[in-house]
């Protein structure tokens, strides 16, 4: 997520013909909210764009991190519910269509 705000950003402000301040607000307005603060705050501040996009992906990444286990769970193993099945024992079947 990180490096691909960062390409874009650096493909938006290689455009031609427009100031820093008019590069910097266009990848804002194409930037997660944390990042589009960081970018608007530089465009008037005069930082440059390598600068300022360094900046926003340092804050694109603190504030995407997912610190939260998958909840998926695994089915317990049983003597009756093996996983996966013992050998010798015929595979699970579930019936989808009846006609």
């Amino acid at each position: 997520m990180r490096t691909s705000l960062i390409i874009a950003a650096t493909i938006l402000l290689a455009a031609c013909g427009k100031s820093n301040e008019e590069q910097l607000q266009e990848a804002a307005n194409q930037s997660d909210p944390a990042s589009a603060e960081v970018l608007n705050n530089a465009a008037e501040a005069g930082t440059p764009p390598q600068e300022a996009l360094q900046e926003a992906g340092n804050a694109a990444a603190m504030t995407n991190t997912d610190t939260t286990p998958p909840s998926a769970q695994a089915r317990p193993n049983t003597p009756d519910q093996p996983n996966p099945p013992q050998s010798g024992q015929p595979i699970e079947k579930t019936v989808t269509n009846r006609q």
